[in-house]
């Protein structure tokens, strides 16, 4: 009996010290598993090499809202118009036209035969010697004068309607006797050209002016144009077409320009 008490003592005592035990014993701590970071690949921006810009061609100018009308009424102010009753143009002929240049100077020479290219491009008739010869033997003569000899020369004749004197600011820049070109020697720059321009063209036909288009070689009052218009242009091939010729009346050419 007294050994059965105290196998249950010894137990109960067993029991307790592995229950004690257990409460005091921490449960292992897990080591946190390290995660392996991902490498996320960098991006490397790409070299941006120099930027080429596109050029934008520049448009070529054209007349906006002018018609044929337009064209041809400026013709008819820039061939007639100076007293002239008929087309005073260059005859038809296979034959070039020379042009002479007295006592010009080396970029006179350039202007008028820059002149005589463009002038054959424009020509369907008749067309101009694009060497200009020096001295006076051309069929077109162009002299150089100081302002007393240009005073002297006079411009009466028989036909001295078809001769024409341009003045700037009071003084004589210009004067054309038929195909005798005579221009003072004292114009410089802008001036100078256009007065050998605008009075070469009064040879070639054109007695008028235009008071529509300031911009005109041909505008009245004077401008300092150093090179023909759009207008210009078209009214030079009117008047150098194969429709027009030399002795027309103002009739002929109107029939011709609208009534065709």
């Amino acid at each position: 009996m007294q050994l059965r008490v105290f196998f249950s003592l010894a137990l109960l005592f067993l029991v307790g010290c592995l229950a004690f035990s257990g409460c005091l014993t921490s449960p292992p701590v897990e080591e946190p598993i390290q995660e392996t970071p991902t490498t996320v690949p960098t991006a490397i921006p790409a070299t941006a090499g120099p930027l080429t810009e596109t050029a934008t061609p520049t448009p070529t100018p054209t007349a906006i809202g002018l018609s044929s009308e337009d064209i041809n009424l400026h013709f008819m102010d820039v061939a007639f118009g100076g007293g002239n009753l008929f087309l005073e143009r260059l005859p038809l002929s296979s034959k070039k036209t020379t042009i002479s240049l007295n006592a010009g100077t080396e970029p006179d020479k350039i202007v008028v035969e820059s002149f005589a290219t463009r002038f054959n491009v424009l020509s369907q008739s008749n067309k101009l010697f694009e060497n200009i010869k020096e001295g006076q033997t051309g069929d077109i003569r162009i002299k150089f004068l100081p302002p007393a000899g240009l005073k002297a020369i006079d411009l009466t004749s028989e036909m001295g309607w078809l001769n024409e004197e341009y003045t700037c600011n009071g003084v004589t820049c210009a004067k054309i006797k038929g195909y005798d070109i005579y221009l003072n020697a004292e114009m410089e720059g802008d001036q100078r050209v256009h007065y050998l321009l605008r009075s070469l063209l009064y040879t070639l036909g054109f007695k008028g002016a235009s008071l529509r288009y300031p911009d005109s070689i041909f505008a009245y009052p004077d401008n300092a144009a150093t090179e023909l218009s759009f207008l210009d242009e078209k009214a030079l091939q009117v008047m150098y077409g194969l429709g027009m010729d030399n002795g027309m009346t103002v009739d002929d050419v109107k029939r011709v320009l609208f009534f065709r």
